[in-house]
């Protein structure tokens, strides 16, 4: 596995998970060593659960953000999770640094993935661990879906058009 991590270019500024702009979210941004993504979070105390406890919603919306950002980043199409499991090991605290992991378990067809994640705690240790299955969708369906504004699913096009321009690049820099 590289060593070699890049940013990846987020397009939507108020998406409850990697939205910058969001001031309520987790703002998670993404890298990728071209075989996993990865985030870095410290979790902010207005997601705490349980007295210190970072909240288990959150921490599974951390784990399905990066499953979904890592569909998205290696197959190039858009996805919507049809289901998820998580493993909560360890308890993650808030103002805690965390580290999360997302990769490709499963390619089950042209229309189905399995994705999994991993939260690792400050420790260096698995905290959290999760595996979806996700539904993946070419622009066209998509698009007759009605789920996101044109203008918005252009400018998704054009980040799917950008990491894979990013990955050719990768490659033959690498080759």
């Amino acid at each position: 596995m590289s060593d070699q991590w890049r940013a990846l270019k987020n397009i939507d500024e108020h998406c409850f998970g990697c939205g910058q702009n969001n001031p309520n979210g987790l703002q998670m941004k993404f890298f990728t060593n071209e075989e996993k993504l990865r985030s870095e979070i410290v979790i902010p105390e207005h997601f705490r659960g349980w007295s210190n406890l970072a909240h288990g919603g959150v921490i599974t919306t951390m784990l399905d953000e990066i499953m979904g950002w890592t569909g998205i980043y290696f197959l190039n199409r858009f996805l919507l999770t049809k289901d998820i499991k998580v493993r909560f090991k360890l308890p993650v605290f808030i103002n805690e640094g965390v580290t999360i992991h997302g990769w490709v378990a499963e390619q089950k067809s042209d229309r189905q993935v399995t994705l999994a994640a991993e939260l690792i705690n400050s420790k260096g240790q698995v905290a959290a661990k999760a595996e979806g299955d996700f539904v993946l969708f070419r622009a066209e369906k998509f698009a007759s879906m009605n789920l996101v504004p044109a203008d918005h699913l252009q400018r998704m096009e054009g980040m799917f058009s950008s990491a894979q321009q990013d990955q050719q690049n990768c490659c033959r820099e690498g080759a």
